[in-house]
């Protein structure tokens, strides 16, 4: 990996992932390969018949490698991470409860990053497993799609800069 890629921080916007639908991450390389990123997100859902929200902040935390497989510009990113989701609202659904989600996702993506340049992009396959909430472990478990496996990508776009 190039000398500048060794020791970077990072600021990346990502639309799905561990976000859910969006996310502002900061990301550091930790040793060499290895980057560690947390971010956050905000979300408010507009329930139609009754017009009440649901309110969600996503946490996602996540580790992941980054291998070398082409001209120092091309990377395969793979990793794991964890989406905490918090709910709060008073849905018909949700009848005013928070409600607080860890949901594991994996991470297998593309990374191109230029040379000599700040600027990078990303292109990942990062599939979650819905939990049941840590707060009320009698209600469903989070399945925005209906399924516990659920089928999630990200793009993103991500600055590098050094402290």
């Amino acid at each position: 990996m190039r000398d500048d890629l060794n020791s970077y921080h990072a600021l990346t916007f990502e639309i799905g992932g561990g976000g859910l639908l969006y996310s502002l991450n900061y990301e550091h390389n930790i040793k060499q390969n290895f980057v560690a990123r947390a971010g956050i997100s905000f979300l408010q859902i507009k329930e139609k018949q009754t017009e009440k929200f649901l309110k969600v902040m996503s946490i996602p935390l996540s580790f992941s490698y980054l291998k070398n497989i082409y001209l120092d510009k091309h990377f395969l990113e793979v990793g794991v991470g964890i989406m905490d989701l918090m709910t709060s609202g008073d849905l018909v659904e949700y009848k005013g409860t928070t409600d607080i989600f860890l949901n594991p996702y994996l991470i297998a993506g593309y990374r191109y990053r230029p040379i000599a340049k700040e600027w990078n992009f990303i292109l990942s396959f990062t599939p979650f497993y819905g939990t049941k909430s840590l707060t009320n472990p009698t209600e469903q478990s989070f399945q925005p799609f209906g399924k516990k496996l659920q089928i999630w990508g990200n793009i993103g776009v991500v600055y590098n800069f050094k402290l």
